[in-house]
């Protein structure tokens, strides 16, 4: 069963990393006009959900199987169609597109079925380990601590989503009923999408050699689920969920429940990864995406705004669990025995080429930001300035490093999987 989730997981990073080529092309100057401008948000509905909510979803159940494994038969099944019908949907360009935060959203039945049948599974596989997980929280095993996390934190997020629900309010004014109902689960996600991302830095740091143990590391998963149930409760504090005050609330949970325990392991993964070698994978990716979580982390601690600041930051976040997720794919399709082994020049190349040009990526959105750049609009007629042109010809130079080597991984696997399997065909 982790095998198909890893596919699952890998295929929706593809279709999403080629709808992140379109929103990015649709708003570098010079090629921008090629795009419609009514197709771009539905290209940014797909880049999202797929490439960030699906793939980072689907790798967390895969890794769940690895610790927790369960005979499941309607997981997968539901979870594959929900996001066929996600991908569909905004590929065809269908419903009117909503850009708000966490889940981009498609109006239209077809976009509801597919992210019910997806939640449903992920929510579903989340209860069927909650005892284990509560059994392993305490592990003195920091990658056992954190993966235990995000299985109880993905209940508080289905908790969250119900109350939500009620606050909502009137499904007429779209923006506003939509922004509400995924603000406080989708603040929950980030927490997930954390504590994976320190299961998954342990991960790499033992594959360079240096195991880690201690029964004190677990403590600092604390503040994860004490903020996650502090934000399940927003929206039954805050009469709207999206008041200032509700957002002042969210921001201060970021900062202190999710940024300082994130640091605190950072700090002891870079205290434990030396020497670094820069010409090994391992070491490699995990420097990498500890930069590129930095990256994001410290636009958000300088302070943003309702610009391009915003992608950069989160982009920052979120690419470094990418980053650090395809680096392990290496490592599990040696242990499936897909790979003999693994190709030193071809990832260390991959990997250079999606860090790299991340890193651009963030910068060059940043710097835009830093100009009033807009976020979630198509083109570039909203401006003149040369700096802002440029930072947006940066990031259009990042995003087509990224997506070279977010192609190269996808192509990867899905080569390496055919010759397994044709091998293991030939050999019966």
């Amino acid at each position: 069963m982790e095998r198909w989730w890893f596919y699952l997981a890998v295929l929706s990073l593809g279709v999403g990393g080629f709808f992140a080529f379109l929103v990015a092309m649709a708003r570098t100057p010079g090629v921008e006009h090629l795009f419609p401008p009514g197709y771009f948000y539905h290209a940014l509905t797909g880049h999202v959900d797929l490439a960030i909510v699906v793939f980072l979803l689907s790798f967390t159940m895969l890794l769940w199987n690895q610790y927790y494994p369960k005979e499941e038969k309607v997981t997968f099944p539901l979870a594959s169609l929900g996001a066929v019908l996600i991908g569909m949907s905004s590929l065809l360009g269908l419903g009117l597109p909503v850009s708000n935060n966490y889940l981009p959203t498609l109006v239209h039945p077809l976009f509801f079925t597919g992210a019910g049948l997806f939640f449903t599974a992920f929510w579903l596989s989340a209860f069927l380990r909650l005892k284990e997980a509560i059994a392993d929280f305490r592990s003195d095993d920091p990658k056992r601590s954190s993966l235990s996390t995000s299985v109880i934190l993905s209940l508080l997020m289905l908790v969250a989503f119900v109350f939500s629900s009620l606050r909502a309010g009137d499904p007429a004014e779209v923006y506003r009923f939509y922004e509400r109902l995924y603000w406080a689960p989708g603040h929950i996600h980030q927490f997930i999408n954390g504590s994976v991302l320190i299961h998954t830095w342990y991960r790499l740091l033992y594959l360079t050699g240096k195991g880690v143990r201690s029964s004190r590391l677990w403590m600092s998963f604390v503040p994860f689920l004490l903020f996650g149930v502090l934000l399940t409760s927003v929206p039954l504090v805050f009469s709207d969920p999206i008041s200032r005050d509700a957002i002042v609330f969210t921001e201060i949970s970021y900062a202190v429940g999710l940024g300082i325990p994130i640091f605190f392991h950072m700090f002891y993964v870079v205290r434990n990864l030396r020497p670094l070698s820069f010409t090994h994978l391992y070491p490699t990716a995990l420097f990498i995406s500890l930069l590129l979580y930095f990256l994001g982390v410290i636009i958000a601690y300088g302070g943003i705004k309702a610009d391009l600041r915003v992608p950069a930051h989160y982009h920052g976040a979120v690419t470094s669990l990418t980053l650090a997720l395809m680096t392990l794919s290496y490592h599990l399709m040696q242990e499936w025995g897909i790979l003999r082994r693994i190709s030193r020049s071809f990832s260390l190349t991959q990997v250079y080429l999606y860090g790299v040009g991340m890193v651009l990526f963030i910068l060059g959105l940043y710097l835009a930001g830093l100009k009033g750049a807009p976020r979630k609009t198509y083109g570039t007629a909203y401006t003149q300035d040369p700096f802002v042109l440029g930072a947006l010809l940066l990031m259009g130079l990042g995003t087509l490093l990224a997506v070279i080597g977010g192609v190269m991984f996808v192509l990867y696997v899905l080569k390496s999987t055919l010759s397994h399997a044709r091998f293991s065909y030939n050999q019966r």
